[in-house]
């Protein structure tokens, strides 16, 4: 049974509100391609969406405690004229619940801070017309499925100074809680555009002036000996099969990580970790 609450009602007091479930469903892709909003959990995260981009912050919700632990995200709410609301942690547990985190996945209130925002819009060519002259690198995300492991690309280019992270289709959704949690605000620190189709991504690439770079175990180039392009994209692949041929004939520049050890390959976040710091260590 819903309890539907009245438009002008501020207070949110039932965890099976209309109000609540809508947000739990946010969980599920669907639901956010339908309502045009995502969930974004925790002060870490809650903070960046408001520091970059606080005009795509539509909902925000504080417990007493996340209140009187992250003062700042209070000022923050308040420099761009956004009213958070008080709420119980039962109700920030049930609002983040949902069909693709499983009943039971948060049992404990998301550090006392959310917010619902607009899916961002930028398309490729948009981004592409907005990144500057001169040296930079930006992140392909190529099928890669695993939430964790996107949200860790993510940051690790955040980290790296990529200048955008570009995601084509049959990558995992870049704004499902699972990945926003783990990218932890760096999300909202540089463009990011997903839904590419892959036969577009190389021409606007070269168009832009940027190299497609691509890894394999099997290139004949060494990472940390061959000359790398001033202006490159890596394109990661997939986990368990990583990049397709097709992909990699596109590519202008394949290398290979040297492994020293005896393991066969790396974790993808690794292997773009790798790659992405190896050519911030160039410049």
């Amino acid at each position: 049974m819903s309890t539907t609450e009245r438009p002008d009602s501020w207070a949110i007091t039932s965890p099976r509100s209309d109000r609540v479930k809508r947000i739990a469903a946010l969980s599920g892709r669907s639901a956010r391609r339908k309502q045009g909003r995502f969930r974004v959990e925790g002060p870490q995260a809650v903070r960046s969406l408001l520091q970059h981009s606080a005009p795509l912050v539509r909902e925000l919700y504080v417990t007493a405690d996340g209140a009187t632990a992250h003062p700042d995200i209070l000022e923050l709410a308040d420099a761009h004229a956004i009213r958070p609301r008080d709420v119980d942690p039962s109700i920030l547990r049930a609002m983040t619940r949902g069909e693709e985190d499983g009943a039971a996945a948060s049992m404990a209130a998301p550090q006392g801070v959310l917010a619902v925002a607009d899916l961002p819009s930028a398309s490729l060519h948009a981004v592409l017309d907005t990144l500057p002259d001169g040296p930079l690198t930006a992140l392909v995300l190529h099928g890669v499925q695993d939430p964790g492991n996107a949200g860790t690309l993510i940051r690790a280019a955040d980290a790296s100074g990529a200048r955008a992270v570009l995601a084509t289709t049959g990558t995992v959704d870049l704004y499902s809680p699972k990945v926003v949690r783990s990218a932890t605000g760096s999300l909202f620190h540089l463009p990011v555009v997903a839904g590419i189709a892959p036969e577009d991504l190389s021409p606007a690439l070269h168009d832009a002036g940027i190299s497609v770079l691509a890894t394999s175990g099997y290139a004949d180039h060494d990472l940390f000996t061959t000359e790398l392009p001033t202006r490159g994209a890596w394109i990661m692949g997939n986990e368990a099969h990583g990049l397709p041929q097709e992909m990699l004939d596109t590519a202008d520049l394949a290398v290979r990580i040297p492994l020293a050890g005896d393991a066969e390959s790396l974790n993808v976040a690794i292997a773009a970790t790798v790659c992405l710091f190896e050519t911030l260590r160039r410049r």
